[in-house]
């Protein structure tokens, strides 16, 4: 009996160290956070499908919707594939990011009375006024930007036809307006015409109001379904894109204020001769390398000609 007794401690000393055991090795297995750093011009949609999840489970995971920008070097949390709706990951950055914040040293709290009682209201509308100022400073360092005479008078030239009139009177697109982009914007192939989408006939009157009524020529406007296209749901397609350079200003100058607008897809391509501008539901932004009639060859992370197009671009052009 004296023999049982040390068996016995030892026995029971085991079976209370294996839950804590266990309980390490699990969390030792849990792999790593997958993360992605966002590239000039990729999407939502594009990292979702290079990672084979879901733009939803992918939004979840990161705490944004689907309409949030995305910005080059951001970071982002992929989920696992068995994650489905990403919440998984959503909890796991959470309890990380909590974990991590609260090893952190904390600051000591200034005195009260040193605060003043002011700052809370008064520094948000200072930082208001900065932006304020920032936007009109970087307006006036566009020396193309100039007041147009007639705001929302058009001048357009496309292969397919002119129209000079106002596109836009009083915040609504003319009769006048929809007519000539539609007449404009005719494929100029077939000379079949599509309802021009109204927003992108705003667009690209801000876009000539914006650079003084200057003359817009028309690259390519809608253009027919063909089985052989490069892009197959191309936005040409359905009247919601335009290809257009506007003589005296330099592309680099109409796509900086093109990315401007709001729920847009504006495409810069070094190597063609125009500026693409299509309405959409998220603003997105890429650089196209090919030349005329060429497949496109997407930008790498680096905004660079990686020579191949991109298989995963996805940009609706």
């Amino acid at each position: 009996m004296p023999r049982l007794v040390p068996i016995l401690l030892v026995s029971l000393a085991c079976a209370l160290a294996a839950p804590s055991a266990l309980a390490k090795a699990k969390h030792k297995a849990a792999p790593a956070l997958k993360t992605h750093v966002v590239y000039p011009g990729q999407t939502l949609g594009m990292i979702a499908k290079r990672y084979n999840v879901s733009v939803d489970a992918l939004c979840r995971a990161n705490g944004i919707r689907r309409k949030s920008p995305i910005q080059p070097k951001q970071k982002l949390y992929i989920p696992a594939r068995d994650d489905k709706d990403g919440s998984e990951t959503a909890e796991r950055v959470a309890r990380e990011t909590s974990a991590q914040s609260k090893a952190e040293p904390k600051k000591k709290a200034k005195p009260a009375e040193k605060k003043p009682a002011e700052e809370p209201a008064t520094k948000p509308a200072s930082l208001q006024l900065e932006t304020k100022k920032a936007k009109k400073t970087t307006k006036e360092k566009d020396p193309y930007a100039r007041r147009p005479r007639r705001r929302g008078y058009l001048d357009l030239t496309s292969f397919s036809g002119k129209w000079k009139g106002y596109a836009v009177r009083r915040g609504k697109v003319t009769t006048q307006g929809q007519t000539g982009f539609e007449r404009v914007l005719a494929s100029w192939r077939t000379g079949q015409r599509e309802h021009i989408h109204e927003r992108l006939i705003r667009m690209l009157t801000k876009v000539s109001d914006h650079f003084g009524g200057r003359p817009i020529k028309v690259i390519s406007g809608f253009r027919p379904y063909r089985p052989t296209q490069y892009t197959a749901h191309s936005r040409h397609n359905a009247g919601h894109a335009v290809d257009f350079y506007i003589p005296g200003v330099p592309n680099e100058v109409v796509r900086d204020y093109c990315r401007t607008l709001h729920k847009v897809g504006v495409g810069y391509y070094p190597n063609s001769t125009f500026i693409h501008l299509d309405v959409r539901e998220m603003d997105t932004y890429w650089i196209d390398y090919s030349g005329p009639g060429q497949a496109p060859r997407y930008a790498n992370s680096k905004g660079q000609d990686p020579g191949v197009a991109e298989k995963e671009a996805g940009d609706g052009t």
